[in-house]
């Protein structure tokens, strides 16, 4: 009799279960379809999105093109720079009228076809030349300058290269986009003149005509033309160099045009697809990681990409809100079956509901010893213990939690955490307890409590635990008081400062010559670092390395470091191991960060004729070569026994020299806009 009156509830069971199964696959396959709609629709929009500004760029590139082949055309041009090639010197104080009028055509045309920069900038010293982010230039056969507009762009590698390829091919040329020494990005466009018709020359050509474009206020404004599709829609223009991807406009994140690169075999980077397989659209990841739905188009006239992206969540938001819908409807119908299934089990096994109530009372009772054992182990550790469930309510804590609440640990059990230690103490735990949901793995944090009345400093251990008996997502909290540790640590923080300041005095009454000499290469260190924005951790490392950068001298002779003679081959040899001297002092302490090798590598040059060791470019760390620059500018514009000290812009004209063989060159610029500001550091040459 029992046995057939299950019958029918075990039908019913199968039958959820078939409904169950079918509903599944019904929703995935209308949860795909509606997904590949919305990819499909955001291909083509970000397609027309993508082809419109090609298209804005291509046309602005055609017309950069047509206005200098029509100059290059002009007859005059043509016919005057040819006479001035077969020109004879008589009077170099005389302009020749072929020189005047070409002058002046070149200033009309970069004029009429936008090669100037209007942009005001800020006033320079006067032994400093003024350049402008556009012009037009005009060069013969030779690339020598015969007439350009005023403050024509400096001929870096970039541009002559641009030159040597117009001359060499015979037609136009674009150069790849590169910052000048203010980071402003440009375009060079190299376009030959035909030789004169008749002129009895081997030549094809007699010159190139030289246009400088500031792209970042001519061209980037194009990519952000139009209504954007969303906030995070985004059009860029990459290029391959190597195995990189070099971005050419601005990125949302800050990255600096042409600076930023990442490799091509990154994961799963849209611009990556973009060079290998232009046109390509799918889902990608951008350069911070997110993840994009991405197309892209080739440009016809130069080897650059755009592409077209948009950040893949706000793009498939209503794809993402049915699928949560028909989730939620899903799990309600599984909420159902499931609720329908366990009133058919009770209905069907009230004959085991004693049996089951034994067996509660079992592991109630194997609870409560699991219990009394967990409190011997924990309530003789040194850390506050608590287990809380999922709405931080307390299920556990040892007796030094509740002896410094002044209860006992049973009256913390159901209580808020934040009722037990206070709402003020649970604040600084919510980031990381929203974390540890989120990730469901361990998470660490450092932070200040009042417990039992007390400040604490607390070193935070949060541990996710699956399951406590019935209960789920619960959190073991371990709290540890390093509140002794931290004042242990700033004293010892303290000391080290301490004698730093004793060492750096030692030095300067040493060697009187060069007393400010630490203290000023620290400024100016920290002020580079600064410009650079460089971490908060490698600006510490930088500031304690120059403190002590110069404390081997002391192990120099006085009369050595005074003299005003030139020193001599072992002189110059011991002056060279104050380095040495100074980090065989130092190596015993104890530094947060690479202090010791930024000491070392300080005397390193960038083409590795520097010493101890010959480093060379980016063996070097960033830090030695800040303090590099920072030490070399400081003992140019010092006096020092054997000669005055220099300005400013002498010892900064000074670096610019050495830049790329001794120096950084990003740095150097940088300390080249600190010191446009600084103007106290003028007094140093006269100070002793």
């Amino acid at each position: 009799m029992q046995q057939t009156s299950t019958k029918p509830i075990w039908a019913g069971v199968a039958g959820l279960l078939v409904i169950l199964v079918a509903g599944a696959l019904l929703i995935n396959a209308y949860i795909q379809k509606e997904r590949q709609r919305d990819l499909d629709d955001w291909s083509i929009r970000l397609g027309l999105i993508a082809e419109t500004r090609v298209e804005a760029v291509e046309e602005w590139l055609d017309r950069q093109q047509r206005s200098l082949q029509e100059l290059a055309g002009n007859a005059s041009l043509r016919l005057y720079l040819w006479q001035l090639s077969q020109r004879e010197e008589t009077d170099p104080a005389a302009e020749p009228a072929q020189l005047t009028y070409l002058r002046n055509l070149v200033v009309a045309s970069a004029e009429r076809y936008g090669f100037t920069d209007n942009q005001q900038q800020a006033p320079l010293p006067a032994n400093v030349p003024l350049r402008h982010a556009s012009g037009l230039a005009l060069l013969d056969l030779q690339q020598h300058l015969v007439v350009s507009t005023s403050g024509m762009p400096e001929l870096g590698t970039a541009l002559k290269h641009v030159i040597n390829a117009a001359l060499e091919n015979g037609s136009i040329s674009y150069s790849r986009l590169t910052p000048d020494s203010h980071d402003r990005v440009l375009l060079g466009i190299a376009v030959p003149v035909p030789m004169v018709p008749g002129a009895q020359s081997e030549d094809a050509h007699s010159g190139v005509i030289l246009a400088v474009l500031n792209v970042e206020k001519q061209l980037y404004p194009l990519l952000r033309s139009g209504v954007p599709l969303t906030d995070s829609d985004e059009s860029l223009l990459v290029q391959r160099e190597g195995n990189q991807v070099v971005y050419l406009s601005p990125t949302r994140d800050g990255g600096v045009p042409t600076r930023k690169s990442l490799p091509l075999d990154r994961y799963q980077l849209a611009a990556a697809a973009a060079i290998s397989q232009p046109g390509t659209f799918g889902r990608f990841r951008n350069y911070a990681g997110v993840e994009v739905l991405a197309t892209s188009r080739p440009l016809r006239s130069v080897p650059w990409v755009l592409l077209q992206q948009v950040n893949a969540g706000p793009a498939l938001q209503e794809s993402n809100r049915h699928r949560r819908f028909l989730i939620t409807a899903f799990s309600l119908l599984l909420f159902f079956i499931a609720a329908t299934l366990v009133a058919a089990w009770r209905h069907g096994s009230s004959v085991r509901a004693l049996h089951d109530a034994d067996a509660l009372r079992a592991k109630t009772l194997e609870l409560q010893k699991q219990t009394e054992l967990l409190h011997a182990v924990t309530d003789n550790a040194e850390a506050y213990v608590v287990l809380l469930d999922d709405q931080q309510r307390v299920l556990f804590a040892n007796a030094r939690l509740a002896g410094a609440t002044g209860t006992e640990p049973q009256e913390l059990v159901g209580n808020s955490l934040s009722a037990v230690i206070g709402p003020a103490s649970v604040e600084p735990l919510a980031d990381s307890m929203e974390e540890l949901h989120r990730e469901t793995v361990a998470q660490h944090c450092t932070c200040q409590m009042i417990i039992g009345g007390e400040e604490k400093t607390l070193q935070c251990s949060m541990v996710p635990v699956d399951r406590v008996g019935e209960r789920f997502n619960a959190t073991l909290l371990v709290l540890q008081d390093i509140t002794e540790l931290q004042r242990a640590q700033r004293k010892h923080a303290s000391l080290l400062r301490k004698l730093v300041g004793t060492l750096m005095h030692v030095v300067d009454l040493h060697d009187p010559h060069s007393a400010h000499h630490s203290e000023r290469m620290v400024e100016v260190a920290n002020a580079i670092a600064r410009e650079l924005r460089l971490s908060e951790t490698d600006r510490a490392t930088l500031d304690m390395a120059a403190n002590l950068a110069n404390l081997g001298k002391i192990f120099v002779p006085h009369e050595v470091l005074t003299k005003t003679e030139p020193l001599t081959e072992a002189e110059q040899e011991l002056v060279q191991r104050h380095v040495q001297f100074g980090v065989e002092l130092l190596e015993e302490l104890e530094f947060e960060g690479p202090v010791l090798d930024t000491i070392k590598q300080k005397q390193e040059h960038l083409d590795g004729s520097g010493y101890p060791h010959h480093l060379s470019g980016e063996q070097i760390l960033l830090t030695a070569r800040i303090l590099a620059v920072a030490n070399a500018f400081v003992a140019l514009v010092s006096p020092r026994a054997y000669r005055g000290g220099l300005t400013p812009h002498a010892a900064l004209d000074r670096l610019l020299k050495e830049t790329g063989s001794k120096y950084d060159r990003h740095v150097v610029a940088a300390l080249f806009h600190v010191a446009e500001n600084r103007s106290d550091w003028s007094e140093w040459a006269n100070e002793v």
